[in-house]
Parts: structure tokens; C-alpha cells; sequence
């Protein structure tokens, strides 16, 4: 393994260290999101629905649950199709940042990704134009949509894209 190889990858476990062990602090300040579905509700829906793929997602990742107050968070990495690994992490601050929706943990999540990983910075620039030129979900009733299909909804919020 190279030095270069080594450094990357130094910086990429320092980096998601500092995303796992934000989740719990972070949960210590945050008011408790509303969020009434179990996994085993959502696998109930219809498989093209967004709960359903929000299910099949976090199974595929053998995650037995949701983390508690990033369940809406975790839906949109299954939206978006960004990967729950640093980079998808970065990705989906990076859209969210674009889209005016990025909470203020994750505007520093951002900034120290690129600090850290600033071989990221085209990518992330390309997630934050898709993120300006798609429809906002800022105020999106997630819990509500899950029904909705996912094709439909990952269309709706590329509307926007062919005006810009």
C-alpha cells in the first residue's frame, strides 16, 4: 500500500469516526423528530414505494434499525441514492447544502470532509449544483410521503433540473 494510499485512507476512517461519534452527542440536543414507522412497517408497502426502498436499503446494509432522529436522513440517503459510506455521506450534505436543506451539523460535516478529503471537491461540487437544481425537499413531511412511489418522487424533484 502506498503512502498516498495510506494517507487517503487515515483520512477517510478519521472522517467517519467523527460521523459516528457525532450521532450520539448530536441526539443529546436535538428535539426528538417525529417518526412513527418501524422497519417492519415500511417492508408492508408496496415494493415500488419510498418506505419500501427505504426498508430493502437499510437491510441490504444490515442495519437492524433506524438511528434514532436521522430516519428521515436515512430516507433521503435511499432518494438520492447516496451510499451510507463517507463519501455517500459527504454526497448527501453536499445535495442537501445545494438544496438549502442541510442542518447545521451537517454544513460542518461538509467542511471538514473537504478538508480532509478535498479529492471529493469535483464530486461534491456536482451534488451541490444537483442539489441547487432540484425542487426543494426542505419542508418535505417525510413520514408522509413513504407511500408515494420512489420513481415519481426522484422524478418531482428533477423537475427542476432541465430549467437550470
Amino acid at each position: 500500500m502506498s503512502i498516498a494510499t495510506t494517507l487517503h485512507h487515515l483520512r477517510t476512517i478519521t472522517l467517519e469516526w467523527m460521523i459516528i461519534g457525532a450521532v450520539p452527542l448530536l441526539n443529546r440536543f436535538r428535539q426528538r423528530a417525529e417518526w412513527h414507522h418501524s422497519l417492519a412497517d415500511l417492508r408492508q408497502l408496496p415494493d415500488a414505494s419510498w418506505g419500501a426502498c427505504v426498508a430493502r436499503f437499510l437491510d441490504d446494509r444490515q442495519f437492524v434499525d433506524f438511528l434514532t432522529n436521522y430516519e428521515a436522513h436515512d430516507a433521503f440517503h435511499t432518494l438520492l441514492e447516496y451510499d451510507t459510506t463517507v463519501i455517500g455521506e459527504m454526497r448527501l450534505q453536499a445535495f442537501m447544502i445545494g438544496n438549502g436543506g442541510a442542518s447545521f451539523a451537517g454544513r460542518v460535516l461538509f467542511v471538514l470532509g473537504i478538508l480532509l478529503l478535498p479529492e471529493l471537491w469535483p464530486q461534491l461540487r456536482r451534488d451541490l449544483h444537483r442539489g441547487r437544481c432540484s425542487t426543494s425537499v426542505r419542508q418535505w413531511q417525510v413520514p408522509s410521503l413513504l407511500a408515494q412511489n420512489i420513481h415519481q418522487l426522484r422524478t418531482h424533484i428533477a423537475a427542476r433540473t432541465d430549467q437550470m
